[in-house]
């Protein structure tokens, strides 16, 4: 049976680049983009509502499945090894300036809870050049919330 966690996770993969268009990375990863947009596009919302002005740089990013059993860490383990198959594309996107990173929303069902992640498991991303970003919501943290 699988044990109740006292938060829940959601990670997406995001690339940025200040002009290169990045459309290749729904080939490389074999996935399709949840947003993306070019360098000198014009501004858009998420639900594509103009918004003033154009945008400074290229973004892609897409969801990642996450497996019913699996905690934080394990999460992450699991992608880094995924990722180290594409540690060719993500050097070159780098070296021409990108930056690539994890966005992981943490989203806390109680009061208080906390992750450890593994020196090793670190190092895994520093190799790849892939920062990890974290965003934590409390159990309070809604839109209607007073």
């Amino acid at each position: 049976m699988e044990e109740s966690r006292p938060y829940r996770f959601k990670i997406s993969l995001r690339l940025r680049h200040p002009q290169t268009e990045l459309s290749a990375c729904s080939s490389e990863f074999g996935l399709e983009p949840f947003r993306q947009w070019s360098s000198g596009q014009e501004r858009t919302s998420p639900r594509g509502k103009p918004l003033a002005g154009v945008w400074d740089d290229s973004y892609w990013t897409t969801p990642l499945e996450i497996l019913s059993d699996e905690d934080l860490e394990d999460a992450l383990s699991r992608i880094g090894q995924w990722l180290e198959g594409h540690a060719s594309f993500l050097s070159k996107h780098l070296a021409s300036g990108g930056s690539a990173s994890l966005f992981i929303g943490f989203f806390l069902e109680g009061f208080n809870s906390g992750f450890s992640l593994d020196p090793s498991l670190l190092a895994k991303y520093s190799s790849l050049g892939v920062a990890l970003d974290f965003d934590v919501y409390g159990p309070d943290d809604s839109p209607d919330a007073p």
